[in-house]
Parts: structure tokens; C-alpha cells; sequence
């Protein structure tokens, strides 16, 4: 069992390059903005396209109309609608591909539209080319709202630069300091970090340092978010809530818990609104119970579900069964030994915190990101068993 710590804003820290990292939610919500006034969408029938060889790759268009290049990404969506497998397109030479394409373009019976989004500074390219259900949330919404909400005391935390970095960095001010950040001080070199976009993507991770909760222990607990969204198909609108005791320079974030996420998809009418919605819903949660759910966590501390481990798994299953709450047994056992693993961060085991924490751990080892939401929500519910 690994330690409960989450790893998706190191890996992004680790992997951006130095033009998709921003120091600030402004300069961030600036580059989304400008990539949106260069954009444009059309809808094409998928069966009128053609595929063009051209000494710049790959390019698509109406026949008869002007060619736009394929992005890498795009150039995998075209692959993926016609059923033929990008890796092996990509190793022909791009007349051979052209041929292959249009062949199985010319055969092909979908009389569907695709939504393409095509990029016009510097040349026209497709970036993305997907259904026609597509419904798109443009990365300059979601940071112009992440912009707004940065004035409310929400941040991006400081990182150093990752290992082969070669963009801007600068010293450490005691501003850039969180309570709780561990391998950053005053002085440190730090490279922009946390607030990342690209053509692909945008990622945010942003913590609250001003909203700071006791977890019964004398140990403080911060509000993070994190929050994802892709222009081109590659993943929904999503924000991971969460509260942790520390993070590193490296931005791995160290004993989480009350971990939330809210996922939309990128379909149906205005879903940016929809996620909007979710969102303050949380984000008022999280701002206004500070007293609240320090109670909550101190009457789950004080919870003793029973006075051996049957006994604390009889009364989860029982209370799960009657509420309707989808947490097997097994799911149970597993909290519960977590729980024991991490008797020093949670306490004893046999409280309600303790399981509902554990239950929250062992689901960060679930491979599918909607099972460990599922199991996230879940366990959240159980909570109420303290009051």
C-alpha cells in the first residue's frame, strides 16, 4: 500500500516545457485568450474530406478547398475515425499515408459532420477533429474564471525547476512561501510552476493558504484544487478538490483526504455553465464550513465504530446497505487495513475518520480515475454516520 499522497501536479511540474508554464493565473488566462482569438470551428462532412501530402506533413480539407496542416493530436482523431491505426500511418511517408487515407475516406459510409478546430496564426492548421456532438469549453473560460478566483486568495504554489528546465526562474520571496511547503524557502530558485496550458491542454493546481482547517490532531489542513481541461477531446472539464497536509517543491501533494472530483463532459448544451455551477457549489463548501467541518472531523475522530475490526466492518456495511451507498465489503477491508498502515496520520483505526480517510487512500490506487471518484463521493458519504 503506498502512502496517500497524489502525484498528477508532479508529473505535471516535471513533464511541462518552459512555454507552456506561467508564473501567474493573468499571464496564464493571456495565452488561452490569445490561442482562442486565432481559433475557429467548422462543421465538415466527414465523408467530403481529403487527405494532402505536403512537404509539412499531413494536411486535410474539402475537395476542391484549401488544406489545412494536421496537428499531431488531429492527425490521430482522422486515424481513429477510419479505424486504422495512427502509429502505423505515421511510419509511411506522408504520400503513402495520403493514399491510404483517402482510400478509406473514399469508402468511408459516415455522412455524419466533424467538428474541426482549426488554429490561423502563422498558417492554418487543424487541431482538433471530432464529432458532431461535441460540445467545446475553450481553456480561456475556464482560466478567466480561475484568474477571478485567484483575487479571492487562491494560488498557484511555488516549484523548483525540474531537472533539464532551461526556461526563467528567480528567487524565492517569503510571499511565495506556504505554510506546510516542504524542499522551498526563501532563496530557493523556483521556476513557474502549477499553472500550465498548451494546444493541447491547460492544467491548474491552486491551493487556499488563508483557509486552513485543524484536523483534530493540531495539524493543519489546506484547500487545494486542481483543475484540467482539454480543447481538443484529449479529457473532460474536471476540478479535484482535496485537502492536504503539505507540498513539495516538487509539487507532490502529501496526506490528502476528502478527496472530491467534479467531472464534465464535453457534450449537451453550455457545459461550462453545468461545470460552473458544481463548482462554486464546492468552492463554497469549501470556503464556508471551516468551523463546521472541523466539527464533522472531530466527532468522526471521536466515532468508535466498535471494538475490533469485524465489528467496525459490520457496522460500514450496515450503514452503507441502509443508506445506499456503493462500498463493498472488500472496499471496507481495504480502508480499514489502510487505516492501521497509517495509524500515526489517522489515528485509530477504528474510528470513522480513520476508515473514511483509509477509504479515500486505497482508492488512489484504483487504475480508472471514474472508479476513484466513485469510491471518493462514496466514502465522503459516510461521514454522516457522526451526526
Amino acid at each position: 500500500m503506498t502512502d496517500h499522497n497524489m502525484y498528477a501536479a508532479s508529473s505535471q511540474w516535471a513533464s511541462r516545457p518552459a512555454d507552456e508554464r506561467f508564473w501567474t493565473l493573468e499571464g496564464m488566462h493571456a495565452a488561452c485568450e490569445a490561442s482562442w482569438r486565432n481559433s475557429t470551428c467548422k462543421k465538415v462532412p466527414f465523408a467530403e474530406l481529403r487527405a494532402v501530402a505536403s512537404p509539412d506533413g499531413m494536411m486535410i480539407g474539402r475537395q476542391g478547398g484549401t488544406p489545412a496542416r494536421l496537428t499531431h493530436y488531429a492527425f490521430g482523431q482522422l486515424a481513429t475515425s477510419l479505424g486504422a491505426p495512427a502509429s502505423y500511418l505515421r511510419r509511411l511517408d506522408v504520400d503513402t499515408a495520403a493514399v491510404c487515407i483517402n482510400a478509406d475516406l473514399a469508402r468511408a459510409t459516415d455522412r455524419s459532420d466533424r467538428n474541426l478546430l482549426f488554429h490561423v496564426n502563422g498558417g492554418l492548421s487543424v487541431r482538433a477533429m471530432l464529432s458532431e456532438d461535441y460540445t467545446r469549453v475553450w481553456d480561456k473560460d475556464v482560466t478567466r474564471y480561475l484568474r477571478d478566483l485567484g483575487v479571492n486568495g487562491w494560488k498557484a504554489p511555488a516549484g523548483r525547476a525540474p531537472m533539464g528546465y532551461t526556461g526563467p526562474t528567480r528567487k524565492a520571496t517569503a510571499a511565495d512561501i506556504l505554510e506546510g511547503q516542504i524542499n522551498i524557502g526563501v532563496g530557493t530558485d523556483i521556476a513557474p510552476s502549477g499553472l500550465y496550458a498548451s494546444d493541447h491542454d491547460m492544467f491548474a493546481f491552486l491551493v487556499a493558504p488563508d483557509r486552513v482547517i485543524d484536523d483534530g490532531t493540531g495539524k493543519p489542513l489546506m484547500r487545494g484544487v486542481m483543475v484540467k481541461n482539454s480543447e481538443v477531446g484529449d479529457s473532460s472539464l474536471t476540478f479535484t478538490f482535496f485537502l492536504m497536509q503539505a507540498v513539495c517543491g516538487n509539487h507532490i501533494i502529501w496526506n490528502a483526504s476528502g478527496i472530491h472530483e467534479v467531472r464534465i463532459r464535453h457534450t449537451g448544451r453550455d457545459p461550462f455553465r453545468k461545470a460552473l455551477r458544481e463548482f462554486e457549489g464546492e468552492l463554497r463548501r469549501y470556503q464556508d464550513a471551516g468551523a463546521a467541518e472541523e466539527g464533522r472531523i472531530l466527532d468522526a475522530r471521536k466515532l468508535v465504530l466498535g471494538g475490533s475490526k469485524e465489528e467496525v466492518i459490520e457496522a460500514l456495511v450496515k450503514y452503507a446497505k441502509g443508506h445506499s451507498i456503493p462500498i463493498s465489503r472488500r472496499q471496507f477491508v481495504e480502508g480499514y487495513d489502510t487505516a492501521v498502515d497509517h495509524e500515526s496520520w489517522y489515528g485509530n483505526p477504528r474510528t470513522l475518520w480513520a476508515n473514511v480517510a483509509g477509504l479515500t487512500h486505497a482508492s488512489q490506487s484504483t487504475g480508472f480515475a471514474g472508479d476513484r471518484a466513485e469510491a471518493d463521493r462514496a466514502a465522503a458519504r459516510m461521514m454522516a454516520m457522526a451526526f
